[in-house]
């Protein structure tokens, strides 16, 4: 069984690229935003990185809600993965996100990141495989993103999916894995990473109102 995450095609649209270098900060700032929502106490990492506790700061002026919703309205961090049928194999998709239930079976998934505000294929990804695992229309789905900078302020782009979107990035998605292998390296096999979709029931989550 082969999963393959964000990373993996990363490594196939930018074959050029040896390695990635890790960005400690955006790790760490994760985590903080992570222990932030969860009410973990984050003193000791804010007080090593005071440009993380600005940064926090911000995404409370851009969009309050985040701090204000409770599990299980709003998962932290929370992984969707789906399958995918290509003309060679059937491979399964996987990505972390954040992700809001609202009234009426609307979900809003919200990337908070040290990134450029602009929509990019990973976004289109994230958007896509959240449709499939929760088996709804494209148009129940939107992304709101938190884009920070160092030195500049934060920016919020919100993005309304549609089912051309939905298609186009399926288009792409075949294309991509049916030209080429994902490495043998980044390929992930435990069985423990395939989250089953029917044992996620939507209509069981308490609404919220963001």
């Amino acid at each position: 069984m082969q999963v393959i995450t964000i990373t993996d095609l990363n490594f196939l649209i930018n074959p050029t690229l040896l390695a990635v270098p890790i960005d400690t900060e955006q790790q760490h700032f994760q985590l903080a935003m992570k222990q932030t929502c969860m009410k973990l106490p984050t003193e000791p990492l804010l007080d090593s990185h005071p440009q993380i506790d600005r940064w926090i700061m911000e995404i409370g002026l851009l969009f309050p809600e985040v701090f204000q919703g409770q599990p299980p309205q709003f998962l932290v961090d929370t992984q969707f993965i789906t399958k995918l049928c290509t003309n060679q194999k059937a491979v399964y998709l996987q990505i972390n996100t954040n992700a809001a239930f609202l009234r009426n079976g609307y979900v809003n998934l919200i990337e908070w990141a040290i990134r450029h505000p602009v929509l990019n294929w990973s976004d289109k990804l994230k958007l896509w495989i959240a449709t499939e695992y929760l088996s709804l229309p494209p148009e129940n789905l939107k992304l709101t993103i938190l884009a920070l900078h160092s030195t500049y302020p934060g920016k919020r782009h919100e993005i309304i999916w549609n089912s051309q979107q939905h298609e186009e990035t399926k288009d792409w998605l075949m294309s991509v894995l049916t030209e080429q292998e994902v490495p043998v390296a980044n390929q992930a096999t435990s069985q423990r990473a395939i989250a089953n979709p029917t044992n996620f029931d939507i209509k069981k989550i308490e609404e919220v109102e963001i």
